[in-house]
């Protein structure tokens, strides 16, 4: 009887992902993304798998980005899932006539955070993709409404980097954006400010940066 309980609480706690991330598991986090309990537990995953190889040599990885629901007895089923159901991560294509693939990427989780509504999670993504130069840093805000349909709320794009680090504030947080500020004349090469930070925060039903850095 013992056994069968401890059986269950694993099950509980490392449901079955249908379907399975495509590559490798990089990154596995629970988020209450439709409020606190276990009827609420998302699971949000990143795992990579390999694309090609560039001029044969440097691997390139396809990224992926997969949100699932609560589990339904010992399986969670796939909510969201980028590529595919979202454009939030590319997809590697392989270059005409030539071993090159692009964009090179990176898929970040930064965490959960209760942006919109106290005790209830948001989830933040940081991706890159780039081509010929340093490419593009995205931080995603990624929620679920009272139904469960999982959207991305709100995004900021930056040239060469962004980074998000979530900074708790009393019943509701806030998100700290880190990188380089270009100016709207600004080549990407010279920034006007090569680091600066930002904070963004969801108040009044608006999201708000300050300073405006990032957009």
């Amino acid at each position: 009887m013992v056994r069968g309980y401890l059986i269950a609480l694993l099950l509980a706690a490392y449901p079955v992902l249908a379907p399975a991330p495509p590559g490798r598991v990089q990154q596995n986090i629970t988020a209450y993304l439709t409020g606190e309990g276990m009827s609420s537990r998302w699971q949000v995953v990143t795992s990579k798998k390999l694309a090609g190889k560039m001029m044969g040599k440097t691997p390139v990885y396809q990224w992926t980005l997969s949100i699932y629901a609560p589990p339904d007895g010992d399986r969670a089923r796939l909510a969201f899932r980028s590529p595919g159901l979202s454009d939030l991560v590319p997809a590697v294509q392989r270059a005409a006539n030539a071993q090159m693939y692009f964009p090179l990427e990176d898929v970040k989780i930064a965490g959960t955070a209760q942006l919109e509504r106290a005790a209830v999670d948001d989830v933040v993504v940081v991706t890159h993709a780039a081509g010929a130069d340093c490419g593009t840093a995205t931080v995603s805000i990624i929620g679920a409404d009272p139904n469960g349909n999982v959207s991305v709320r709100h995004q900021l794009q930056n040239y060469c980097d962004l980074k998000a680090q979530i900074v708790h504030e009393g019943r509701r947080d806030a998100v700290r954006l880190t990188g380089a500020y270009y100016a709207h004349n600004s080549p990407v090469c010279c920034p006007a400010k090569p680091r600066v930070t930002a904070m963004l925060r969801y108040r009044n039903g608006q999201w708000i940066v300050t300073p405006r850095y990032f957009k």
